[in-house]
């Protein structure tokens, strides 16, 4: 117990410490924080430009976050403003960041105050009306307010991009949004300020302290970003110098110049990428000759040169986060890598259980022994008979033998009955009447257990071939996210640049699917603009390479989806007529395509006529389109379907004949799938071929039986007709066969409607009749 204590108040006095080192650890931050606000409030300043002005003071108090931070920005731009300048001056810019100071601690609480432009807009307004007033006592000059509304610019858009780059200390940021190359500029200003305030500081009345840092940054950021970042930079910060000294853009120049070639060099060492450098400033100080600063900068080129090889590696690794990174890509593969091996994971566990479920074995009593029926009769009957002994042990071979004569006539009848017995057996039995009830009571039993387990074996079946047909999917989809789709990056850009030269910022996206057709979409507020041009179709088409088309059904005001135009064109017409005396057709037709250019044509056909038939081929149809919309294949799916069919399939009554056409619209290959259906017909180069399959219906074969497959190749001018087996009823089908070779090819629809009419004129429709024609042709 004295220890639980001694435990509980170390424990104690630890946290008490811990707490005590992490707020003293605090507070050297925040003090380091302040400390570093101060300073570069003062140092800002010292930055003058354009013969006097220094607004950026201002800007960094009314970028500061808090109240604390503004006062002390305040206080050190105030010093700053005494030390720098005259006693005017002075006093124009200390009224100026008070009154920002002021607005800064007053507004903060409010909602307008905690906006991303209030404090800018202030800094704007307050510099405006002081450099006014400033300037009324003077003589009132064009020049003069020019040069006071450029003071408040510069004192609001430094505001506004000061507290951007000060966001990682404070922690907040007027966006929602903070955009990596946005956040870099806005460094970039702040830091280029900040020399502007050192460069009249010289070593030796030569070398500008301003310029020579000014220099390794550009050598970092071209070192690090390069060619683009390293030219940015390079004119950002050498015309900041510029200013400073109100000289040509000498260094603007320069500097731009020796960041754009020296970061081709970025991938290089060092020395490489140094040399480069100052072999381009060198000549061009030697083609500025004469202009002041010349000399000075291949001094400080050459310094900077020297801090640049001689910094750590692990510097200039920490330097590199300043700079936008590339666009990122890796996490987007890694998710789709996750998410592939998820499927993996779970196609293989739907394998096991597929496995699991086959190899399953059920212990049973065997019930193919027909002795057993008699021995359970005789346990219910006999066992209580007085000559039990005398039949079952004493006689028993003779009482077999008489049990085997009947069984034959039991098993064909379904039933005994008392004349089954010879005449001695009925003589000797008194109980032959309770005997043959008991018999025929577990034969009844038997036959039910049979049929049971049938069932239940057939369903098994089904459910475990179900099983394996979704781990086939799953497996599918996970190969379809490892490489299934290919990205196309040179024509993505071709299309953004052609984008804005129309003046639209849109994104664009440009993949191919797991067949190869070029899919494009385009997003942005311009879209319905670019809708209005009647060839905006053959443009785009132009710029991709591959002929585009939009597919149907398929809109949106703000977004284009665009598709790899298919080669084939396919026209497709359905006439049904109903049974007689029937509200409803049991036919049931669909077509539809799908984005990877395949066309499927079904036609399901319910067993009977009727609302129960038009059920049974309504669902079949429904199952069967949203498994190929999903992009299950087409053989799967059929299979799936007869599965699906076979476990609603109670009374052998629920089935369905299904016709399933699947049209490749780019390379012209046709698969023909039947389950039980009526005969096909496919006419290629006026020549009608018939063609018809084995299976039985969906629903009435075993478990998992695969369905007919016939395989073509179709061209321009193909037609492909499916009935359902109304139409022929059975009997010759060559009056079918004239009818589709005689067709011209112009509107399947007429094709269709005069194949079931036909049929209605040979026999008077005692079923549905319904007839699919599909016409091929070239795309126009």
């Amino acid at each position: 117990m004295i220890g639980n204590v001694l435990r509980r108040h170390l424990s104690h006095v630890g946290t008490g410490r811990f707490r005590q080192s992490e707020a003293g650890a605090r507070g050297v931050r925040v003090a380091a924080e302040y400390a570093a606000r101060f300073l570069a409030a003062f140092s800002l300043t010292g930055a003058n430009v354009l013969g006097g002005l220094s607004p950026f003071a201002v800007g960094f108090i009314a970028a500061s976050a808090s109240a604390s931070g503004s006062v002390v920005a305040l206080t050190g731009g105030v010093l700053g403003y005494i030390l720098f300048g005259p006693f005017l001056w002075s006093v124009k810019y200390i009224a100026v960041a008070l009154l920002v100071c002021t607005a800064s601690v007053v507004f903060r609480d409010t909602e307008f105050g905690r906006g991303a432009w209030f404090m800018p807009v202030s800094a704007f307004v307050i510099t405006a009306c002081i450099g006014l007033i400033a300037i009324s006592d003077t003589v009132w000059t064009a020049a003069a307010a020019i040069l006071a509304l450029t003071d408040a610019i510069l004192a609001g858009g430094c505001a506004y991009f000061y507290k951007i780059a000060l966001s990682p200390w404070s922690g907040r940021w007027g966006f929602e949004h903070r955009a990596e190359v946005t956040h870099t500029i806005s460094v970039l200003i702040l830091f280029s300020t900040l020399l502007i305030s050192l460069a009249g500081v010289r070593i030796f009345s030569i070398v500008s302290v301003g310029r020579s840092l000014a220099v390794m940054a550009v050598f970092f950021a071209a070192f690090k970003g390069g060619v683009g970042m390293g030219a940015a930079v390079g004119v950002c910060i050498g015309l900041s110098m510029d200013a400073a000294f109100g000289a040509p853009p000498i260094f603007g120049t320069a500097y731009g110049v020796a960041g754009l070639v020296s970061g081709m060099f970025s991938g290089r060492s060092r020395f490489t990428f140094a040399l480069a450098f100052i072999l381009v400033d060198a000549a061009l100080a030697l083609l500025f000759t004469g202009f002041t600063g010349s000399i000075a900068l291949v001094y400080e080129v050459f310094i900077a040169s020297v801090v640049f090889m001689l910094l750590p590696q692990t510097i200039l690794s920490r330097l590199s986060v300043l700079f936008p990174s590339p666009p990122g890509g890796g996490g987007a593969l890694k998710a789709r890598e996750y998410t592939k091996n998820r499927v993996e994971q779970a196609s293989a566990a739907f394998r096991e259980i597929h496995n699991s479920v086959k190899s399953a074995s059920v212990t049973r009593r065997n019930d193919n022994d027909i002795a057993a029926v008699f021995d359970r009769a005789a346990d219910s009957v006999c066992r209580k008979c007085k000559r039990a002994a005398v039949c079952w042990q004493r006689e028993y071979q003779s009482t077999l033998d008489v049990m085997n004569n009947i069984s034959p006539k039991m098993l064909e009848r379904g039933r005994i009955e008392a004349g089954d017995f010879p005449d001695w057996f009925t003589e000797s039995c008194s109980s032959l009447g309770s005997f043959a009830n008991a018999v025929n009571l577990e034969l009844r039993e038997l036959l039910y257990r049979r049929q049971l387990r049938n069932r239940l074996s057939r369903n098994l079946g089904a459910v475990c071939s179900q099983y394996s047909d979704i781990s086939s999917i799953l497996k599918g989809i996970s190969t379809e996210l490892g490489n299934g789709i290919g990205f196309e990056p040179e024509l993505e850009t071709k299309l953004r640049k052609y984008l804005q030269s129309l003046g639209h910022q849109a994104e664009a996206a440009v993949f191919r699917d797991r067949r190869d057709r070029l899919h494009a979409e385009i997003a942005g507020a311009g879209i319905s603009s670019l809708r209005r041009d009647d060839d905006y179709l053959e443009k785009l088409s132009t710029v991709l390479g591959v002929r585009l088309c939009a597919p149907s059904g398929v809109f949106a005001p703000d977004k284009l989806t665009l598709l790899e135009a298919e080669p084939l064109a396919v026209t497709v017409g359905i006439s049904c007529m109903k049974r007689r005396g029937n509200p409803v057709s049991g036919d049931r037709g669909a077509y539809f395509k799908t984005d990877d250019g395949t066309l499927y044509v079904m036609l399901s056909d319910g067993m009977g006529a009727g609302e129960e038939a038009a059920r049974s081929s309504a669902a079949a149809t429904k199952i069967l389109e949203r498994l190929l919309c999903s992009g299950v294949a087409p053989e799967t799916a059929m299979r799936m379907l007869s599965d699906v069919m076979l476990l609603k399939n109670e009374d052998d009554t629920d089935c369905t004949a299904v016709d399933l056409i699947c049209l490749n619209l780019f390379s012209g290959e046709m698969n023909m799938f039947k389950y039980g259906a009526a005969p096909s017909y496919l006419k290629r180069s006026g020549a009608v071929k018939r063609i018809s399959g084995t299976s039985l219906a969906a629903g009435l074969g075993a478990p998992h039986d695969p369905p007919d497959k016939i395989r073509a190749d179709v061209g321009a001018d193909s037609v492909a007709v499916i009935v359902s087996d109304g139409v022929l009823g059975g009997g010759d089908d060559k009056w079918l066969t004239d009818i589709i070779e005689s067709f011209d090819g112009e509107h399947p629809k007429d094709l269709s409607k005069e194949i079931v009419e036909a049929a209605a004129k040979n026999e008077f429709p005692e079923d549905d009749m319904t007839a699919i024609a599909i016409h091929v042709t070239l795309r126009k």
